[in-house]
C-alpha cells in the first residue's frame, strides 16, 4: 500500500470487499437455513458501498455461487439475497416486483 500504488486502491478496496461478501454468505450458507438471507444492505451500510459497488460484488458471488450449482435470488426489493439448494425459493422469499 504504497502511495505511487494509490491508483490501484479502488481495485484493492474491490477485491477486500468481495472477500467479505464471500466469507459472510458462506458463513449463512454453513449455518443451514436456506429460510435466512443475506441483508446487502447492511453490508452495503457497514461498508460504505454505493448502490453501484454493491450490485457489482452481488453479480460476481451469484455467478460463483451459481456455477457451484447453487441458486440465488433476491427479494425484498433487491435487499436480501437468498442462497438456496433446492428448485424453488425459500417460503420466506417474496417475488420482487419491478
Amino acid at each position: 500500500m504504497k502511495p505511487e500504488n494509490k491508483e490501484k486502491f479502488s481495485r484493492y478496496r474491490y477485491d477486500r470487499n468481495l472477500s467479505y461478501l464471500r466469507k459472510e454468505i458462506f458463513e449463512l450458507v454453513l449455518v443451514g437455513d436456506e429460510n435466512s438471507y443475506f441483508d446487502m444492505d447492511n453490508f452495503s451500510h457497514r461498508y460504505k458501498l454505493k448502490k453501484g459497488e454493491i450490485d457489482r460484488l452481488c453479480i460476481t458471488v451469484t455467478q460463483e455461487l451459481e456455477k457451484l450449482g447453487w441458486n440465488v435470488k433476491t427479494s425484498f426489493g433487491g435487499t436480501g439475497l437468498f442462497v438456496y439448494s433446492t428448485d424453488e425459493p425459500p417460503p420466506s422469499c417474496y417475488e420482487d416486483e419491478f
